[in-house]
């Protein structure tokens, strides 16, 4: 017994100085470590964790992907998006609600709830859900799609859209638009407007979001496991 609580205060002490410093993070090949800050910073809440579920391999369709995360609570899924003239951007948005198949958009009606966004991290570029005005009221209220036979889908636009082939898609922005409406009908990967479905996805990941305890408390939680280890050995 005082082996296996040695152990786990080692694993403790492994996790608490690998969570703080830069953002834990498991299973990524895509995001850099200046990646994941970023991420961190756009989502505004200190420290997070992000967990891989989902990693397109080659014969996946928008059925593997929704196997994978639906259900999972709030994401971030990353993308690697080029365009017709062969240039290359790593996209993607952050779903505050989870993913499913039920054949419908998300609506955030209020303004509270439109906390999702797009992303292109090679531009350093962030979008919010287009907020409610007197012009703009509905716009932004669609915050993603959900369907069997789609990808991550984000915008009524749709804004960012991956095919059931997990290949192909577009970038129509229109949810996702600022209130002045600058960027409307345009593309989030090079800004230029929308012509034709003309994207092409290469390595695509999802990652769960999860919160790193505080350094105070995980050195509580130290400290109580160390003194348990230590009354165990005493019995012994």
């Amino acid at each position: 017994m005082g082996k296996y609580i040695n152990r786990s205060v080692f694993a403790l002490l492994a996790l608490v100085s690998f969570g703080y410093g830069a953002p834990a993070f498991a299973g990524t090949s895509l995001l850099s470590a200046a990646d994941q800050a970023q991420l961190a910073n756009w989502l505004g809440e200190g420290q997070i964790k992000l967990t891989n579920i989902y990693t397109k391999i080659a014969g996946d369709t928008s059925t593997e992907f929704h196997e994978a995360v639906d259900g999972k609570g709030r994401t971030f899924a990353v993308m690697e998006a080029t365009n017709s003239t062969g240039q290359t951007w790593l996209v993607g948005g952050y779903d505050p609600q989870s993913w499913s198949t039920k054949g419908s958009y998300n609506i955030t009606s209020d303004q509270a709830d439109r906390t999702a966004f797009l992303f292109n991290l090679t531009t350093g570029a962030k979008h919010l859900q287009t907020p409610k005005t007197y012009a703009l009221d509905t716009l932004g209220s669609y915050q993603t799609y959900n369907h069997i036979d789609y990808g991550p889908t984000f915008g009524y636009g749709n804004d960012l859209f991956v095919g059931k082939d997990l290949t192909h898609g577009l970038s129509l922005m229109y949810s996702y638009i600022d209130e002045t409406g600058t960027n409307f009908y345009t593309s989030l990967l090079d800004g230029s407007p929308y012509v034709a479905p003309n994207v092409t996805y290469g390595a695509i990941q999802v990652f769960s979001i999860s919160a790193v305890p505080e350094p105070a408390s995980a050195a509580m939680l130290l400290v109580g496991l160390a003194a348990l280890g230590l009354m165990r050995r005493r019995k012994v």
